[in-house]
């Protein structure tokens, strides 16, 4: 099914994830008064925790109803692993322009983190998607083995497993592992000392799982459903939840949700937070596009490129924000700065949608990549498969 408001929602999400991303890069953050900039930091913070939800209830929209089709599982697997190669390649493709620029990225390190055993300023997303998209098809298939009900357990039980995972040896400190190992474990189950953006796989699939669940509740789990009472009735609690913790949350609390020190440790508070906040965001979204029907499905299909480049932005916009690298020393050079990055970001990505669309050249293009992705897919799953069945 096809609501326009979910694309807006990740577009939204993704917008605010690239103007957190200039706003640190050109230093535009320390201008605003603290309370400002703190509201701006937990807006920001909401950003990835959206699209990441967002991921699931696509899974839950587009692939599940074809892999309840068993001829056309291996299509569908196919069809995610080629896309999480096409992330990986992205990712490589930017920790290149890193080495190539930065000092800090020796040809060693720059290849251990195309490994996953480094990190990169902004395009760790793409990372998460590569290995996430890679694991979807497994997850599809519990989800369709067991219903919602266990992954919603067992998701939840990680997120509640904190209070002790958390106090566990440190990998590289009290274990001794190698720096590079210990970044993979980190990336993996998001505990250690290591300062990793994070989120890492393990609690970052708690948000694909609570993305699912908020699909199955749209769809009514593929039966017709009056979707406008069912978004009243979500926004209406969304605001609810929403509005009663950040009257009770304590300051220290709003203060780490903005400054990322709740993500860098994997805090429960911050998938809590983003859950919430990911599904208000979307139900509004809906209710606007959807239910009230404002504006034109036109409009709307423009405004939403966002949702239709998320790769392409993630890693070329970044890439421009590698390269330019501003320096500005006033407030009114700052905001110049600020403002032109992101037109920027935007523009690429607004003619990006376009090209792919309307010109053969491009759209050719594109799609001898994605059958070379689809290819290499196609091995790997059939591969898997002989594997198993032997």
């Amino acid at each position: 099914m096809r609501i326009v408001g979910v694309d807006a929602a990740r577009s939204f999400a993704i917008t605010m994830a690239m103007a957190s991303h200039v706003w640190a890069e050109t230093g535009l953050g320390g201008y605003p008064s603290q309370d400002l900039s703190l509201v701006l930091s937990l807006v920001f913070q909401i950003a990835t925790p959206t699209f990441i939800l967002l991921f699931g209830t696509m899974l839950e929209f587009v692939y599940r109803p074809r892999w309840a089709d068993p001829a056309s599982r291996p299509g569908v697997a196919t069809r995610l692993v080629s896309r999480a190669l096409q992330c990986w390649i992205l990712y490589a493709i930017s920790i290149f322009a890193l080495f190539l620029i930065d000092d800090g990225y020796s040809l060693p390190f720059s290849i251990g983190t195309v490994l996953f055993m480094g990190n990169s300023p902004y395009t760790e997303i793409l990372k998460f998607y590569a290995v996430v998209l890679a694991m979807a098809p497994l997850l599809l298939w519990a989800r369709n083995r067991w219903g919602l009900l266990p992954l919603v357990a067992a998701s939840l039980l990680w997120q509640v497993a904190w209070l002790w995972l958390s106090t566990l040896p440190d990998a590289q400190n009290d274990l001794g592992l190698p720096l590079h190992a210990a970044r993979v474990v980190k990336f993996v189950t998001g505990f250690g000392d290591l300062p990793l953006a994070g989120p890492s796989i393990m609690h970052g699939l708690t948000l694909v799982v609570m993305g699912l669940c908020l699909g199955a509740f749209l769809t009514g789990g593929g039966a017709r459903k009056d979707l406008g009472r069912c978004v009243s009735g979500l926004l209406a609690a969304s605001t609810l939840v929403a509005g009663l913790g950040f009257l009770v949350m304590p300051q220290d609390i709003f203060t780490a949700m903005g400054n990322m020190s709740l993500r860098m440790v994997s805090h429960p508070f911050y998938f809590a937070i983003g859950a919430v906040m990911a599904v208000w965001l979307t139900a509004f979204c809906i209710w606007l596009g959807d239910i009230l029907k404002v504006g034109s499905k036109a409009g709307w299909d423009r405004m939403t490129f966002f949702g239709r480049t998320s790769m392409f932005t993630f890693a070329w916009g970044n890439i421009l924000l590698y390269m330019v690298k501003p320096e500005p020393q006033t407030l009114g050079s700052t905001m110049l700065w600020a403002i032109l990055l992101l037109a920027t970001i935007c523009a690429m990505s607004f003619f990006f949608d376009r090209a792919v669309r309307r010109s053969e050249v491009v759209g050719s293009g594109m799609k001898k990549v994605k059958r070379i992705t689809d290819r290499m897919a196609q091995w790997l799953v059939q591969s898997l498969d002989r594997r198993m069945a032997s």
